[in-house]
């Protein structure tokens, strides 16, 4: 699914990714608005957070699995 919001009046959207590059009219104030192609996992910003904590548990588990290394001088 893609969010989006209308450039010019700011109503908010969520549509099918097959929809992404097609040109589409505003409910609100018929402006004509393009959907962005999908990124990989579009964030918003709940999401980001979990996305963020997320990656700090695979690197946590990723210290875990490796042994450590000392510079020895």
């Amino acid at each position: 699914m893609i969010n989006f919001c209308c450039s010019k009046c700011g109503q908010a959207y969520r549509v099918s990714d097959k929809y992404a590059g097609k040109r589409v009219k505003c409910k609100d104030c018929d402006q004509v608005n393009t959907i962005a192609q999908p990124e990989n996992e579009m964030l918003g910003n709940g999401d980001s957070i979990t996305a963020y904590n997320n990656l700090l548990k695979e690197l946590a588990k990723a210290e875990k699995l490796e042994p450590a290394v000392e510079n020895k001088h």
